[in-house]
């Protein structure tokens, strides 16, 4: 997903989970991406960083990472 960082970077923010939602879906994100989107916090963000941890966070992407 580096690649939609860089889109997020080119946002103005604060951008609403619904307002990632779209960029995503204008960006042509993949199912796994729009699955993690979709389960962030609606809340406001404040730049492309707080939105990639809240997808670090999300059961799904926390479901696919491989046990150390």
């Amino acid at each position: 997903m580096p690649g939609f960082r860089a889109v997020l970077d080119e946002e103005r923010f604060p951008l609403r989970r619904w307002q990632i939602l779209a960029i995503a879906d204008d960006y042509g994100a993949d199912t796994r991406t729009r699955t993690k989107l979709e389960q962030i916090p609606d809340r406001p963000y404040a730049d492309a960083s707080e939105v990639m941890i809240a997808l670090a966070m999300t059961p799904a992407h926390l479901a696919a990472r491989t046990p150390l």
